[in-house]
């Protein structure tokens, strides 16, 4: 008898001792790197939408990488991928409450075909994926 109830505790403590994966309810990580001519665009954000708008995640990049953990990931499909890397230049002299002028001078190095009129697109299966993503 005490070797059943040895197997029994064995198998319950099982999860515990391989390791609990946290539940992602379906959604799977994607990470990668994002250049920008031929360099690892230095900051930004990279963004994954389902077409229809329902589904949507992304993260910060660094030194051209990224991750979107599973807890915080999309659900296996076809995503468009938009990405942002604002150049802030020096603030300009505006009147109190304008912030016009500021505004004007910021630019986004991201061409809008990878951007606002992204075509980019990637399709995220289930457990980990990597996208990578070269702007010319």
């Amino acid at each position: 008898m005490p070797r059943v109830a040895l197997f029994l505790l064995l198998i319950a403590s099982l999860p515990a001792l391989l390791g609990c994966q946290p539940d992602t309810g379906g959604r799977a990580g994607v990470s990668g790197t994002v250049t920008l001519g031929g360099q690892p665009l230095e900051s930004g954000t990279i963004q994954f939408v389902s077409a229809d708008g329902s589904q949507m995640s992304g993260a910060t990049i660094t030194a051209g990488k990224y991750e979107v953990p599973a807890e915080q990931g999309l659900l296996p499909g076809t995503y468009t991928v938009r990405v942002s890397s604002v150049q802030s230049a020096a603030t300009a002299e505006a009147a109190p409450g304008d912030s016009s002028a500021v505004e004007a001078q910021n630019k986004d190095l991201i061409p809008a075909e990878y951007n606002t009129a992204s075509k980019a697109t990637a399709e995220i299966k289930e457990g980990s994926n990597t996208y990578n993503l070269d702007i010319p």
